[in-house]
């Protein structure tokens, strides 16, 4: 049987690993901007507009010149959800890995198994081609670190030791600020 210690530094490489990805996935996200269709993906008629100009008749304008720098509200809408989520798990991190890691002593309850699906979605997230599922995607994240907290600040409420008790108003205020319940 694996210590509370290990068990929990096993949570803490799943959800580094989590953070890694889903930051990662934010960079790339941030120098792609708007999809673009690849050449193969772009019909023909529309591969050049015609707009009217007052010399020479018609001028050629190609459609990525046009909404090249432009992002919808749903772009930044993710892209926000995906910079808090970020943040989330960057403050759970590092409360696991200070304030948690000098209770070594104590029985901390935490399932390897939230933070492996973390882990999980995360990977899916970022592998994903289309758009269809990101939203939920997104969703199932948000609410596996809920779970990851909640977890948390369930076992440190059944522990009243003095350093417990000083950790769980830094996990209620992390909990509030990022997933803002």
């Amino acid at each position: 049987m694996q210590s509370p210690v290990a068990h929990l530094q096993i949570c803490v490489a799943h959800q580094q690993s989590a953070l890694s990805i889903l930051h990662q996935y934010l960079q790339d996200q941030r120098h792609l901007g708007p999809a673009q269709p690849s050449p193969s993906q772009t019909p023909r008629s529309s591969s050049t507009l015609r707009q009217p100009s007052f010399s020479s008749g018609t001028r050629r304008i190609p459609p990525s010149a046009t909404s090249s720098k432009r992002r919808t509200i749903l772009q930044v809408a993710r892209e926000s959800k995906l910079t808090r989520l970020t943040g989330f798990i960057s403050g759970l991190l590092n409360l696991e890995q200070n304030a948690l890691s000098a209770l070594q002593e104590t029985h901390l309850h935490v399932e390897c198994k939230l933070s492996a699906e973390l882990r999980n979605l995360c990977s899916r997230l970022a592998a994903r081609e289309d758009c269809l599922r990101l939203d939920a995607d997104l969703k199932a994240i948000e609410q596996c670190l809920r779970d990851i907290a909640l977890q948390l600040l369930s076992s440190l409420s059944s522990n009243k030791s003095g350093s417990h008790l000083q950790t769980i108003p830094v996990l209620k205020e992390l909990f509030k600020k990022f997933l803002v319940i």
